[in-house]
């Protein structure tokens, strides 16, 4: 990379880059001076995105990848490779959702899920780690949700492959460790205001809604910018958050089910939704980093530049560690 703890000039890729976290990631990485592989299965909304990494004067390729197909996958990394010689970071942060209780979505919507979520997820884990012990070095940042430790019986196939995902991820931290160049890191989302919810398959009989209080994708993408800076094992943003992390160490069972009825509770709108597959099987040909579910202007302004804060602190705080390294 661009020196110690720098993404300038580092080639970083991000799968799920049209929308949501993996937008605001981009946007992030794209600010910062990084070289930039973008994935995700909608060429149209990857557009978008390269336009505005590139305004922000990142180098980007474009690459639209199903991560559930393996030949898709290995292409993805090669043509990685192939344009900037090497990849610094990886990003893995596609994800599906299926709401509604157990046995009301159809056997094809498990399937997909699954392939996506699970599946996937495995398939660029292998990709990235060739990369890194081929080239010597390199990050794997896997995205995953806080609901890989706390349930919702809204969301139980969703949270079982998360389950999944945060398994694959400590393991791969082992099995990495006697390599101090290459690192895995774990992120755990709690609530974020993306279009996640709207594009969910849908089987709970109402809209679908960000659990508040709902973060701006700013502030994850501040943290996976922070991971590429200085790995560190597991990461998460915010108060709440952190809280339901210390309050399941010390109370599993009560946190367990407090998060479960809340959330639960919380998940959707009053309004009535039909029944739907969402975007499971059919990308949408637009993307957005937000979803608009944090009411007021005032608060939506707020997450967003806290979140840009964030990642210009990091940065800030990289070049002076440098500088007092280069006094002593």
């Amino acid at each position: 990379m661009g020196g110690r703890g720098s993404v300038r000039d580092a080639v970083v890729l991000i799968t799920g880059a049209s929308s949501g976290i993996g937008r605001a990631t981009a946007l992030a990485f794209a600010a910062d001076g990084a070289r930039l592989v973008l994935a995700s299965r909608s060429g149209e909304a990857l557009a978008e995105v390269e336009r505005d990494c590139r305004a922000r004067g990142g180098q980007v390729l474009v690459v639209p990848t199903d991560i559930t197909d393996p030949a898709a996958v290995e292409r993805l990394a090669r043509l990685a490779v192939r344009r900037f010689g090497r990849i610094d970071v990886w990003v893995e942060g596609v994800a599906v959702g299926i709401a509604g209780p157990l046995g009301s979505e159809s056997v094809d919507e498990i399937r997909r899920l699954v392939d996506t979520n699970v599946f996937g997820t495995v398939l660029c884990a292998r990709a990235a780690l060739a990369t890194f012990r081929a080239q010597g070095d390199g990050i794997l940042v896997v995205v995953g949700s806080l609901l890989s430790l706390l349930p919702n019986p809204m969301v139980p196939l969703y949270s079982m492959t998360k389950f999944a995902v945060r398994g694959l991820a400590l393991n791969l931290q082992q099995a990495v460790a006697g390599h101090p160049r290459i690192r895995v890191c774990l992120v755990l989302p709690g609530p974020v205001d993306t279009p996640f919810f709207e594009r969910a398959a849908n089987h709970t009989g109402h809209q679908l809604r960000a659990i508040p209080p709902a973060y701006a994708p700013e502030r994850l993408a501040a943290a996976i910018l922070a991971c590429a800076r200085r790995p560190r094992r597991l990461v998460t943003t915010g108060v709440v958050a952190h809280l339901a992390l210390v309050a399941h160490r010390v109370a599993p069972h009560t946190t367990e089910s407090l998060v479960a009825r809340w959330s639960a509770a919380f998940l959707t709108k009053p309004a009535s939704a039909a029944p739907g597959p969402g975007s499971l099987f059919d990308p949408p040909p637009t993307g957005a980093v937000h979803g608009g579910h944090r009411r007021g202007r005032l608060r939506r302004r707020l997450g967003e530049r806290l979140g840009i804060a964030q990642a210009r602190r990091g940065e800030r705080a990289r070049v002076a560690r440098d500088g007092n390294s280069r006094i002593r």
